[in-house]
């Protein structure tokens, strides 16, 4: 097998007439695309060294679609070389990192295709005018619209996630606030990018509809601090609006890439200082590790994968769901209990002989997700399921518990509300009154 060229990373024509036009000074354009980098080392284990160029996307798609497999897949990128043209490259993500890293930070000007009707995570595209938004607070935001997704994911299709399974790029400016976020929930992805994208519309409109309206209740929303809600609506030049980029869902999109930058500008995305994802531990390389983590659309066993669905009337699909839940492994990093030992004694005497399998904390909504193991007793049916186990939903906020269900014939399904136990309000009350300290103390040592 021959060792690919640094040089193809760029077409041959492209980089004589880069070379002709800085001849004549013409035009002032780098050679840095030319530039000969250490080859990427040869590997029995290692990715496939395919690497076609391609001017038409169509052709680029369809040779990434036909010469990838359920183990071994390609994908299409995009690089830009001039402002306003770009090539398209079909390759595996590995070798175009190795490749891509070497280029200065300027010059990293490339995008992910997001394949039509292709499996894909899902992602966001924030941002807002700094200059028009002063009072606002971007980090905190980007965290409570992380747990308002999360909570929409838990809620209608029972998908566990949090900000360590979120990977959180910030290309942010003096001028705008700017972020990418990627839900990398393991084999869990949208069927493709029109169904997220109707969830991500449906989120947006609820938001708005509770901010602006009287209605005080809404059984997602309502377990967050109204106030931060609010603030996820800014100023623009066009009016209000949420700091969501609801456009980014349209065929074969492109999106920009970790560590790239738009062209002409000095914006590059990296890892927010206040992201909290732990890496996949596959590779010895970090660096790599997030680089394929933060793709849309690229897997390395498609036929693992849980597909789901948004339809356009606002209903959800749970089927790919329901034959795969018991053998769904969460990460061991997961916590089967939480810091409130008293309540997790309560939790366990409630579902006995049951036991709790992981304690889940939605910080921002004050939400706590006991799964269990050993216990089906639904309450919507009076009886046992035979095979789905139960979980409970404790709000901290309003100090109740009640139950839901895995089974897909009680979805939506919603106990009736529980209030804790006394002894359970004095710890839950104490730890809150001891954070509110040491976030006293804490920002006294800053000032």
């Amino acid at each position: 097998m021959s060792e690919i060229n640094f040089q193809k990373f760029y077409d041959t024509k492209i980089i004589e007439k880069v070379e002709k036009q800085n001849a004549d000074s013409e035009k002032e354009v780098s050679k840095t695309w030319a530039k000969e980098h250490q080859k990427m080392p040869l590997s029995i284990l290692g990715p496939r060294e395919l690497w076609m160029n391609f001017d038409k996307q169509m052709n680029a798609l369809n040779t990434a679609s036909k010469e990838s497999n359920d183990y071994d897949m390609l994908c299409t990128f995009v690089y830009q070389i001039d402002n306003g043209y770009r090539k398209f490259v079909v390759i595996h993500p590995e070798t175009f990192w190795w490749h891509y890293k070497h280029l200065p930070p300027e010059r990293r000007c490339s995008y992910e295709v997001i394949p039509e009707n292709h499996p894909c995570r899902l992602y966001l595209d924030l941002e807002y005018s700094i200059e028009l938004n002063l009072g606002h607070d971007g980090t905190s935001m980007t965290n409570t619209l992380i747990d308002i997704f999360c909570m929409y994911l838990l809620v209608h299709w029972h998908v566990i996630c949090n900000k360590y399974n979120v990977v959180n790029l910030d290309s942010s400016t003096s001028e705008k606030f700017s972020r990418h976020i990627i839900f990398n929930t393991r084999d869990v992805v949208f069927k493709d990018n029109y169904h997220a994208g109707r969830l991500v519309k449906s989120v947006c409109t609820d938001i708005l509809n509770y901010v602006t309206s009287k209605e005080k209740q809404h059984n997602i929303l309502s377990c967050f601090d109204k106030t931060q809600v609010e603030q996820l609506i800014v100023e623009t030049k066009k009016g209000k609006r949420l700091f969501v980029d609801t456009a980014v869902y349209s065929k074969n999109r492109h999106f920009r890439i970790y560590k790239s930058t738009k062209w002409g500008k000095q914006s590059n995305l990296e890892i927010s200082n206040d992201s909290k994802y732990i890496p996949s531990t596959v590779y010895n390389d970090k660096e790599l590790s997030i680089f394929l983590d933060s793709l849309i659309s690229y897997f390395v066993m498609k036929k693992n994968l849980i597909l789901l669905e948004y339809s356009e009337n606002d209903t959800v699909n749970t089927n790919c769901f329901k034959d795969i839940v018991q053998q769904y492994n969460y990460q061991e990093s997961d916590n089967p209990c939480s810091k409130y030992p008293m309540l997790d004694r309560y939790i366990s005497n409630l579902i006995s002989p049951g036991k709790i399998r992981t304690c889940k904390h939605f910080e921002t909504a004050k939400i706590l997700v006991y799964e269990t193991v050993g216990y089906r007793y639904c309450e919507n049916i009076g009886r046992c399921h035979k095979s789905n186990n139960v979980f409970w939903i404790v709000n901290l906020k309003n100090k109740i518990i009640y139950q839901k269900c895995h089974d897909q014939d009680c979805f939506g399904f919603k106990s009736k509300s529980k209030q804790l136990p006394e002894e359970i309000y004095f710890q839950i009350d104490e730890e809150g009154d001891m954070l509110l300290n040491n976030a006293i103390t804490q920002n006294s040592v800053e000032k």
